[in-house]
């Protein structure tokens, strides 16, 4: 190229030449603040990638995966035992309460009467002597045609029905109540008539108990 043409090209490069918009200090500055910028932008993603990484190891470690191989396990009820209830003594209570057995009726040698749950008969004969103020206990319902009584000889009693019923006092002292008539001296008999003493029969069982009174 010859120097005219490289001169005439200088030339007319300068007339067309337009000013900076940006000095060259401001060039400078811009420079330095876009560096800046990518450095934080660049600081900001590698922390926010750390704390990523960091709750993914959390979640891991700490066992929070529902899946259903990392279900935790179902808790257990926790069952309290009753606690018994003390007595008004503060003691335990006993397993077993005594009971005293109820009193059905009474024989009252001085109204000549014998009474059972409200009903009163006439006692038609006998007065045992042996015989104390207190309760007496049914012990036994006999045929005295079956079972003989050494108490009533045979040859002592007249009968209307053989159905006896034989109480017991706290002395273990017997007498026998039924369809009897004996000797005067055989003390250890009530005589009723045959409907009062077939109903006493089948009304009292073993284990009842009957006041006596005497006066």
């Amino acid at each position: 190229m010859s120097d005219e043409l490289t001169r005439a090209l200088r030339e007319l490069a300068a007339q067309n030449e337009a000013p900076p918009t940006v000095p060259g200090a401001g060039i400078r500055g811009l420079a330095v603040r876009r560096t800046r910028r990518r450095r934080t932008t660049l600081a900001l993603g590698t922390g926010a990638a750390a704390l990523a990484l960091a709750a993914v190891a959390l979640t891991l470690n700490t066992g929070t995966d529902t899946g259903p191989d990392h279900r935790p396990p179902a808790a257990t009820p926790h069952l309290t035992s009753p606690t018994p209830s003390p007595s008004a003594s503060g003691s335990p209570s006993p397993s077993v309460s005594a009971v005293p057995t109820a009193i059905i009726g009474t024989v009252d040698f001085e109204k000549h009467t014998l009474t059972i749950d409200g009903r009163t008969v006439p006692i038609a004969a006998g007065s045992p002597t042996l015989l104390s103020a207190g309760v007496m206990t049914v012990t036994a319902k006999l045929n005295i045609k079956r079972d003989p009584i050494s108490l009533l000889p045979d040859a002592a009693c007249d009968m209307s029905d053989p159905y006896v019923v034989e109480l017991r006092d706290t002395n273990r002292t017997s007498i026998y109540v039924g369809a009897l008539g004996c000797a005067k001296n055989t003390n250890a008999w009530i005589g009723l008539n045959t409907k009062d003493a077939v109903w006493l029969y089948s009304r009292v069982q073993p284990g009842d108990n009957i006041l006596v009174v005497t006066s």
